[in-house]
């Protein structure tokens, strides 16, 4: 249930919005590998949770582009 409602929460930004928030994610990657390389990070599995964050991200965005693409294919024809 807590995906679904991430991915809900995710669709409901626009592209600009959700470009932003998968940068401030990758940052935010990048540091917390730097302090679980130095034993700072005591929770591990958060740096996966991030990246699959990350990856829903992806999908939205990429799967607009998809309808996008598919929607001026059948506008042409």
């Amino acid at each position: 249930m807590k995906r679904v409602k991430e991915y809900k929460e995710l669709q409901a930004l626009d592209n600009k919005a959700l470009f932003k928030e998968l940068q401030t994610l990758e940052k935010k990657v990048i540091e917390m590998r730097f302090d679980a390389s130095f034993r700072k990070l005591k929770n591990i599995k958060a740096i996966k949770d991030q990246r699959k964050r990350i990856a829903r991200i992806w999908t939205i965005i990429n799967a607009r582009a998809i309808e996008e693409v598919s929607k001026d294919k059948n506008e042409v024809k």
